[in-house]
């Protein structure tokens, strides 16, 4: 139990974070429920679809690594998140703000990754837990919330809504490709190349959040 405890704590904190800087209208709970819910639901089709990648050992060059991480892991991954946000919420009357966009992507996105971290922390114990409170889970988050972002902007901006849904998708996958990249490879020297990438997404996400929570809902 406080293993279990110890994997959840990181998604209260960080819900409770992105909803504080809901200024306008606020969401509808049952809402926020379901796409949580949904979120935690979707890990089982992306556990199904990884299971038809190729064993990583077939593809261990840097560039079939790189692919592996980008199609086998991110796609699948972002994929079933975007998927799961566009059918619950994307034409909920709620959705009326930018900033709704990263709202409805993180609760998905937090679903997805409080039952991944409750499965690694069950398997590897606390240490784990306050590792991945760090690291995968928040990096689970960065990704929604450009994701989110740039859904946000489609439903802001009618007229541009094809390129900015595949920004969507296309953006996040390409950040948590090469965050698992750097992971996979773990040389030494990498170790500091994915500080210093973590540090940028976490500042891409505060950037994100600042640059669209006080804009006023669309007329």
């Amino acid at each position: 139990m406080f293993n279990i405890g110890l994997a959840v704590l990181p998604t209260i904190v960080i819900i409770g974070y992105i909803l504080w800087f809901d200024r306008y209208n606020k969401e509808p709970i049952g809402l926020l429920i379901m796409l949580f819910l949904f979120g935690c639901l979707s890990v089982i089709p992306a556990l199904i679809l990884e299971n038809f990648v190729p064993d990583i050992s077939s593809v261990y060059t840097y560039f079939g690594l790189f692919i592996y991480c980008l199609l086998g892991i991110a796609l699948i991954e972002e994929g079933v998140k975007f998927f799961t946000t566009k059918v619950i919420a994307y034409r909920n009357k709620a959705f009326d703000e930018i900033y709704d966009g990263i709202i409805y992507c993180v609760m998905v996105s937090l679903g997805f990754a409080t039952i991944e971290n409750i499965m690694y922390v069950q398997a590897y114990g606390a240490s784990v837990a306050l590792l991945r409170a760090i690291t995968a889970v928040p990096a689970h988050t960065i990704f929604a919330v450009t994701m989110g972002y740039y859904l946000g902007l489609s439903k802001a901006f009618p007229s541009k809504r094809s390129l900015y849904q595949l920004l969507s998708l296309a953006m996040p996958i390409l950040l948590h490709g090469i965050y698992d990249f750097i992971i996979y490879v773990s040389y030494d020297w990498l170790m500091l190349i994915f500080i210093v990438y973590a540090l940028y997404l976490y500042r891409k996400a505060f950037m994100l959040v600042k640059r669209t929570y006080n804009i006023e809902p669309f007329r």
